[in-house]
């Protein structure tokens, strides 16, 4: 598929889902309305599904290839988000000059860890990772939050899988992803600044399907760390 049609084949199929996210649920323009769902997190929703899409439109080649990529770029992430922290506890001049809150350091130390180890675990793990899961998860965690029905919710998620002809579909039903739902939800760990960082030296995670200047980065985490 051709970059063109690729790009034709995602719209299409976000425009699909957008119908059925209104027919399985006909409140969603009303906690919109009421601004119960915020500008940042339909943003950050449509995000997801542009996300599932790509992860879901791509050969199992590519999939696998990506998903590689992608773990070996999460550990990083936390590697360097560690380092840096135990770089400061150790440096009597930074803690000097910048007035740092040492037990906040050493708790963001505990929290990158943590979200360290969990990858290093999938990664060493006998089990593929997959990069959809990923955005699977933040599906589920964001569909969660607003109390969305959850038969509703694993139901959209089969209908994005058929509607994105996803070469795994047939290894999916309610049940299996109501089992692998909550095995993600309990889980699975990722940050806010992982997902999208305005570090030029690091690729984001999520393809935000625009212009990051775009977006209030700092704003647009605080709110998605609220869904995490």
């Amino acid at each position: 598929m051709n970059v063109t049609n690729q790009l034709q084949s995602e719209k299409e199929v976000i425009r699909k889902i957008r119908l059925k996210l209104r027919e399985y649920f006909p409140n969603l323009q009303k906690l919109i309305d009421q601004n119960v769902i915020t500008k940042n997190d339909w943003l950050f929703f449509g995000m997801i599904q542009f996300n599932l899409v790509k992860c879901f439109l791509d050969t199992p080649e590519k999939i696998i290839r990506k998903s590689k990529k992608q773990i070996k770029q999460i550990i990083k992430f936390y590697d360097l988000e560690v380092k840096t922290r135990n770089y400061i506890l150790k440096s009597n001049t930074i803690q000097s000059e910048n007035n740092i809150d040492l037990k906040n350091i050493k708790e963001q130390i505990v929290y990158y860890s943590e979200h360290k180890e969990y990858w290093l675990d999938r990664q060493n793990s006998n089990e593929l990772y997959f990069n959809y899961e990923l955005f699977m998860f933040l599906y589920y965690k964001w569909m969660n939050n607003f109390e969305f029905e959850i038969d509703y919710t694993l139901n959209l998620m089969l209908d994005i899988m058929e509607l994105t002809n996803f070469y795994r579909q047939k290894f999916f039903t309610i049940e299996k992803l109501k089992y692998e739902r909550e095995i993600l939800l309990s889980k699975l760990k990722v940050s806010s600044l992982l997902l999208i960082n305005k570090n030029d030296d690091f690729q984001n995670i999520i393809d935000v399907g625009m212009d990051i200047e775009l977006i209030d980065v700092d704003s647009f985490n605080r709110e998605i760390q609220a869904h995490l």
